[in-house]
C-alpha cells in the first residue's frame, strides 16, 4: 500500500478532515493533500514522523511489508542470528558492558582478538587462502 493510500485511510477512518491533520502535524494542507493524493509519493522521515504522531502510530505502519519487514519480523528474524553475534551479546549482557565504556572495550577486544584468531586458523586449514586474496594478503588495487 502507498504512503498516501495509508494516510488517507487513517484520516478517513478517524473523521478527519485534511486541515486538522495538516495542522496537528505541522505541515501545510497543499503538502498533505499532495502526499494522499500520490503526487508527492516520497514524503521526507521528518513528515512521515509527524504524520505518525499526529495518527498515534508507529512509523513502520506505512511501509511496504514486502519491502521491509515489521519489527516484529525483525525480532523473530533475531532468534536465528549468527552464534558470533549471540556470543557476543552475552558477553555484553554478563560483563554489564553496556554501562561501562571501559567493560565495552575490553570485551569487545577480547571478542575480536578470538575472531581473529579463529579467521586465521581457517585461511590456514584453507591452504592459506582468504577472501582478501589467494595468499591471505590484501589484493593489490
Amino acid at each position: 500500500m502507498q504512503i498516501g493510500r495509508r494516510l488517507r485511510q487513517l484520516r478517513e477512518e478517524r473523521g478527519l478532515t485534511l486541515a486538522e491533520v495538516a495542522d496537528a502535524a505541522g505541515i501545510s494542507i497543499s503538502h498533505l493533500s499532495a502526499i494522499e493524493n500520490g503526487t508527492r509519493p516520497n514524503p521526507s522521515f521528518l513528515v512521515v514522523a509527524k504524520l505518525a504522531r499526529t495518527y498515534g502510530v508507529p512509523i513502520d505502519s506505512f511501509l511496504d511489508p514486502d519491502v521491509f519487514p515489521s519489527h516484529h519480523d525483525v525480532e523473530d528474524a533475531g532468534a536465528s542470528l549468527d552464534v558470533s553475534y549471540a556470543e557476543m551479546a552475552k558477553r555484553l549482557a554478563e560483563a554489564d558492558a553496556l554501562a561501562n565504556p571501559a567493560a565495552l572495550l575490553e570485551v569487545l577486544a577480547a571478542y575480536l582478538r578470538e575472531r581473529e584468531q579463529q579467521y586465521h586458523s581457517h585461511a590456514s586449514e584453507d591452504g592459506g587462502k582468504s577472501a582478501s586474496g589467494e595468499d591471505g594478503q590484501r589484493p593489490d588495487r
